[in-house]
């Protein structure tokens, strides 16, 4: 984490401790909501009159408010336009009111970022988008982005990383590592977690290492989730990577021809959208289209444009503050008084992890 001086100071104005301004700095960065035992663990403090002055301050200033939920544990929601304004985040989306699934997912999010403070992660949208642009040569396009338009015009803005999900560079292997992860607060099926693939299929394309690592409470998912990675980042189910970007080709032709396209093939055009992204497909389209190469070139085409570069898929048990939402020990953990404060150990699966690299 990298508080500047001047975000540091700013928090100082409205009051805050040193201490108490880096919690609210990783809070407002990577989550919005806390509990107030991720502030004991931050802060690695057992005082019960030390969190109830934060608490306090924060309360009685207007920078945060709290739900009580039915185990009796409490979030904090870290609100206030001050705040962010002062760590130049105010145009972040954890200020405003959250269903419980995302306040869930932020949570966690959270855990893990503060049970990894080693870690440089990338912090902003901007800071994203920069760092593949100018030190990883990534075109804009091949990023996953979402489109908003504004409520009182047609004017339309792309935002991009827009689950901000943490996302670290190991520096110190060459070439350097990108790590993204995906939070899994309980979801019950792994549909976000395909569709959150795809969108980053054409940024894993782009990159020579990275790794992605899937993030939950239990590792119910954990094999589940390892199969659809394979699946949809290397598209290989039952059809040879040159045979399917043919079939695709033909299916996109029929449909940019405004010809009937059957159901099924509907369904597999949009997958293989999301698979065959970027220029070189682009380009093997056109060229095929055209009648410049036939279908053997394409195939051998495809094989030198869709190897994507060494992949490590991992998974990572964390989470723990969620035990506030159905453990009722926990909610002394939310407690003034409350002299709980061990230190919990985290959890790696590491038998659930597989290499994946280029063929």
């Amino acid at each position: 984490m990298t508080m500047t001086a001047f975000q540091s100071e700013g928090l100082h104005l409205l009051g805050y401790t040193k201490r108490e301004s880096a919690f609210l700095f990783c809070v407002a960065t990577h989550s919005g909501y806390f509990t107030n035992h991720q502030f004991k663990s931050f802060a690695r403090t057992e005082s019960g009159s030390v969190c109830h002055a934060f608490i306090r301050k924060l309360l009685d200033r207007k920078h945060a408010a709290y739900h009580t939920y039915s185990s009796g544990g409490r979030v904090y929601h870290l609100f206030a336009r001050k705040v962010y304004q002062a760590i130049e985040r105010e145009n972040l989306r954890t200020r405003k009111k959250h269903e419980l699934e995302y306040v869930k997912t932020r949570l966690v999010a959270l855990d893990f970022v503060l049970e990894n403070p080693q870690h440089r992660y990338l912090e902003t949208e901007a800071e994203k988008v920069a760092f593949f642009e100018n030190e990883c040569n990534v075109t804009r396009d091949t990023l996953p982005v979402k489109m908003y338009r504004a409520r009182k015009s047609a004017e339309v803005t792309p935002r991009y990383f827009v689950d901000r999900f943490p996302m670290f560079v190991n520096r110190v292997s060459s070439p350097f590592v990108v790590t993204f992860t995906y939070v899994d607060a309980g979801a019950v099926a792994l549909d976000g977690f395909v569709t959150h693939l795809r969108a980053c299929l054409g940024l894993f394309r782009a990159l020579p290492r990275w790794e992605l690592m899937y993030i939950a409470p239990t590792a119910r998912l954990f094999q589940a989730a390892g199969s659809e990675f394979q699946h949809v980042v290397y598209g290989r189910r039952g059809q040879t990577q040159s045979t399917d970007i043919l079939e695709y080709f033909r299916v996109r032709k029929a449909w940019d021809s405004k010809e009937r396209v059957a159901s099924a093939d509907v369904v597999f055009l949009k997958e293989a959208q999301a698979r065959y992204v970027g220029k070189k497909f682009d380009e093997l389209y056109e060229k095929w289209r055209q009648g410049i190469a036939v279908d053997s070139d394409m195939m051998r085409g495809a094989g030198e444009s869709s190897g994507l570069g060494s992949g490590l898929f991992r998974t990572l048990v964390c989470g723990h503050s969620l035990r506030i939402f159905s453990d009722p020990r926990a909610n002394g953990a939310e407690s003034w008084m409350d002299s709980d404060g061990a230190e919990e150990a985290r959890q790696v699966s590491r038998h659930a992890s597989v290499q994946v690299s280029r063929p």
